[in-house]
């Protein structure tokens, strides 16, 4: 009797710096340490330090909302005994894309200069797509080689018995 095979799935995120409920605190806080130190020193006459705190404090607001934006997704691999499907989550971009198991390639491609990262692409028929942006060079070999031997398996279930 053969069992059904099971699905794995492996979730890849950036590893954002600031976590979501503590950014509010970490804005407050500049806000308030900045805005009294500055109003302090436009009470004493340096008036012009005012619009320049604002300036800088509204920097920060748009760098943090930014890093919260690009930290905000997540690749989902998931792979079972017919096909490969790849999610990426992300607020109002959502895709999609699945290969059949038995097709997929998985390929780590060097940079085209060594000081770029490597890229780790799965596909089928001409069809690629990139996974572990957000990753090191040594996670995305992990992964690669993670997704290789799930696919190994998947494709022949006699042979781990018989190994």
């Amino acid at each position: 009797m053969q069992q059904a095979p099971q699905t794995t799935e492996f979730n890849i995120h950036p590893n954002a710096g600031i976590p979501r409920p503590g950014w509010p605190w970490l804005m407050a806080g500049l806000v308030v340490i900045g805005g009294g130190i500055a109003l302090r020193l436009a009470l004493m006459g340096f008036w012009l330090v005012l619009p320049f705190t604002l300036l800088e404090l509204g920097l920060v607001y748009y760098l943090v909302r930014l890093v919260q934006r690009r930290g905000g997704y997540v690749e989902r691999i998931r792979i079972d005994g017919e096909q490969l499907s790849i999610a990426h989550i992300e607020p109002g971009k959502d895709r999609d894309w699945s290969f059949p198991l038995h097709w997929v390639r998985v390929e780590l491609r060097a940079p085209s200069h060594q000081w770029y990262p490597h890229r780790l692409l799965l596909g089928a028929s001409g069809r690629w797509v990139e996974v572990g942006a957000c990753l090191t060079d040594a996670e995305r070999q992990g992964l690669a080689d993670a997704v290789r031997g799930e696919i190994r398996r998947l494709r022949d279930p006699e042979h781990e018995h018989h190994a």
